[in-house]
């Protein structure tokens, strides 16, 4: 048999091959160790980065944060699994100068530095900065929801706290049932009957223990066991789950995340101006500028809230955000509230038929109601338009001046709001399905909010690379480097000179 053969398993090398010699000169861990060593670990609060001067030596966490960014880049997130590969990767051994710390040391980093964290993914974004791949001109805003480390069983609602209260009471009264029949049998029965009084004491324990989950839940809701941070929400394909929602910002000009955060609240309304400052906080976007509009913000009809369209026009921040549908009777569009035209200066509506619609509130009502009566009584299309015999009635609240504006700018740039899902649906998407980050390992909102800034991270990078290409991101990094060396050696240099001169003064002195 004629086949391709390997080296002999026991044979030695004269001239062994070392372990930069086996790492391609374009391979993405040479970008790992340089963007890693271009961060200035003390001023990101890293734990350990300033070490004693006594005690046992911890590890470099430059170091740890390689195996991270790695294993992240790579779809390993578990601990035991970063060990493993401490042990048998080749290009682990390469970044970590054949470190192998243990399960534990590189969990604890992790729950150590959730703040760091963040500061990483904030660092790499100053890096897209200075290589221009952020316009900060137009800005896209969503939310997806990623499951939680909690079960649905350790996930309470009143209805099954109550459902479990009930199943312990009937447990109780069985116990309290055994023990009456115990007391009319002989002695012989008193060594089952201490038994079933300690099982009982320990039933009244849970249903005291759930009483008080129900007060908690009658105040603030649902309550989830493991990670009390989750919450029960609508996910894809119309089911649910025990989830947190993970908020973040893209950047139209090459869809990189400029801004991310986790909340527990299941809706996206609110999060809009929350969400729009946030990005402008970390793109340090001048709040001085002449233009009209500091930003232009996307975001799609979940995030439809006056108090946040408020809020964008006092910052000066251009919202194009689309409204929901008005219902309609038997779901004909054109007799919808929407094709009612309304006239500002003789405060009347016109209906679709042309007729008028006056207003027929008192003055200093908020909510006004505008109706025709005899109008809709005449008009043949009232079938379709209305199922109230008195006619239709159109109701305008008094901030429907401030949504007509949005609406407006929403109608004047649907070219512009075409391009919002392909924009920041495509991070989702990346993230989820080509990593496969759909779920938490963390728990808690600090620790998972830490966790989705490395998702992001991840993807950014990613997003890089394939933008300006590994050689000559590694050839920028490698340039920051020698000038933090050239810096350093400066102050080296400066510092001398200054002890030289104080040992001058006090031999002087």
């Amino acid at each position: 048999m004629r086949y391709i053969e390997g080296e002999n398993r026991s044979q030695i090398n004269l001239f062994p091959k070392c372990l930069d010699e086996m790492i391609d000169e374009n391979n993405i861990v040479r970008i790992i160790d340089a963007l890693v060593e271009t961060f200035n670990i003390e001023a990101m609060n890293f734990t350990h980065s300033i070490t004693k001067s006594t005690g046992r030596k911890p590890y470099n966490p430059k170091d740890i944060l390689k195996i991270y960014v790695y294993g992240y880049f790579n779809g390993i997130r578990s601990s035991r699994k970063l060990e493993k590969e401490c042990l048998r990767n080749i290009e682990v051994m390469w970044l970590t100068n054949n470190l192998s710390p243990d399960f534990k040391t590189i969990a604890d980093f992790r729950k150590d530095n959730k703040q760091a964290l963040i500061e990483v993914f904030k660092q790499f974004n100053m890096l897209c900065y200075e290589l221009n791949l952020i316009g900060k001109e137009v800005i896209v805003i969503d939310g997806s929801k990623f499951r939680a480390s909690n079960s649905r069983r350790k996930n309470l609602t009143k209805r099954k706290v109550k459902k479990i209260i009930e199943h312990y009471q009937e447990i109780a009264e069985e116990y309290v049932k055994m023990l009456e029949d115990s007391d009319e049998k002989t002695e012989e029965m008193d060594i089952d009957k201490t038994n079933i009084l300690n099982s009982l004491e320990k039933v009244k324990d849970k249903i005291i223990e759930y009483q008080e989950k129900a007060l908690e839940i009658e105040k603030n809701g649902e309550i989830s066991l493991t990670d009390t941070d989750s919450k029960h929400m609508s996910v894809s394909n119309n089911g649910t789950d025990i989830a947190h929602n993970v908020q973040i910002v893209v950047d139209r000009k090459e869809h990189i995340v400029v801004a991310v955060d986790v909340v527990s609240s299941p809706a996206d309304q609110g999060q809009l101006f929350r969400m729009a400052e946030k990005a402008i906080s970390e793109m340090n976007i001048d709040l001085d500028s002449k233009k009209e509009n500091i930003i232009t913000v996307l975001a799609d009809k979940g995030y439809y809230k006056y108090e946040d369209f408020e809020k964008c026009k006092k910052a000066r921040i251009k919202a194009i955000v689309p409204k929901q549908k008005a219902p309609t009777v038997d779901g004909n569009r054109e007799y919808s509230k929407d094709n009612f035209r309304f006239d500002k200066e003789k405060d009347q509506y016109y209906c679709p038929q042309n007729h008028i619609l006056k207003c027929v509130s008192k003055p200093t009502t908020k909510t006004k109601k505008y109706r025709n009566a005899k109008a809709c009584k005449e008009c043949e299309h009232i079938k379709k338009c209305t199922r109230s015999k008195t006619g239709k009635v159109i109701t305008r609240s008094e901030h429907q001046e401030l949504y007509d504006e949005v609406n407006k700018t929403m109608k004047d740039n649907k070219e512009l709001y075409r391009e919002r899902q392909m924009i920041v649906e495509h991070p989702f998407g990346t993230v989820k399905r080509a990593f496969g980050y759909t779920y938490f390992l963390t728990r808690g909102n600090a620790c998972v909010k830490a966790e989705s800034f490395m998702h992001f991270f991840i993807y950014n990078l990613k997003r890089v690379i394939n933008i300006i290409g590994i050689p000559r991101l590694i050839g920028y990094l490698r340039d920051k480097i020698a000038i933090i060396i050239v810096k350093i050696k400066i102050m080296a240099v400066s510092f001398k000179i200054l002890r030289n001169r104080h040992k001058i003064l006090i031999k002087i002195a």
